[in-house]
């Protein structure tokens, strides 16, 4: 009896025993992140998505022998009971945020001839680390001449994966030409027709006004004929109707 609830309190104390954490900062977990010890072989065994910032994830000894012997190792490594896996983050303050949203759009350019003069943001981001690229996008501005406010939306990316997203107050000042559309209606435009690896070009009118990557109706010449067509600059549309 008393060797049986020895037994019990080593069984107990060992489950009681918390699981060791592992942080880490790819999209994916793979066995060499848990298992420090694993040969080349197992260690590249993909073991699942990495858990979102803020969130862990508990893999079992089982879980990982399984997808080693799915992999075809034979060999099993000294494999831990389990594994808290957490994402490694970093935490933007408000100010980082808006001198990050500050220089993306100076190095993508502003539309419509707009002026920036103010960048706000209410909080700060904790975001996953290890981003290699961040891109802050703006919904399309009016046709208006004016201070103008929206909001921009901040995008940290590494590789297609998306670690975070902020959104930023943005203020602007619309000079007189931003009320004014690219292509105006009755423009001379440039149509081009795509047709697998034959490319066509024909005279066209622009029907009405638009702006670069808006859908607007077409006049083909001499035909008269009308398609829609989307706007890919001042003097060019592309055709998504066959003439």
């Amino acid at each position: 009896m008393t060797a049986l609830l020895g037994a019990w309190c080593v069984a107990a104390a060992v489950q009681a025993t918390p699981p060791e954490r592992v942080t880490i900062g790819a999209a994916r977990v793979l066995v060499s992140d848990v298992v420090r010890s694993a040969p080349t072989e197992a260690g590249s065994v993909d073991l699942g998505p990495s858990p979102a910032v803020g969130a862990s994830r508990l893999i079992d000894r089982a879980s990982i022998v399984r997808a080693l012997r799915e992999h075809g190792v034979r060999d099993l490594p000294e494999v831990p009971e389990a594994v808290r896996v957490v994402r490694r983050s970093r935490t933007l303050s408000a100010s980082e945020i808006e001198r990050m949203t500050r220089e993306r759009l100076a190095a993508e350019g502003l539309p419509r001839h707009a002026e920036l003069t103010g960048v706000r943001s209410s909080r700060g981001l904790e975001v996953a680390d290890g981003w290699d690229a961040v891109n802050v996008e703006l919904p399309r501005l009016p046709r208006r001449t004016g201070p103008f406010s929206t909001t921009a939306l901040l995008t940290f990316r590494v590789g297609t994966e998306v670690l975070g997203r902020a959104s930023v107050q943005v203020d602007l000042s619309l000079p007189a030409a931003a009320a004014q559309p690219d292509v105006a209606r009755g423009g001379p435009l440039t149509l081009v027709v795509r047709q697998g690896l034959v490319e066509v070009r024909i005279g066209a009118t622009a029907s009405a006004d638009a702006d670069v990557g808006e859908r607007l109706q077409v006049v083909l010449h001499p035909s008269g004929r009308v398609l829609r067509a989307r706007l890919l600059d001042r003097d060019t549309a592309l055709a998504e109707e066959t003439p």
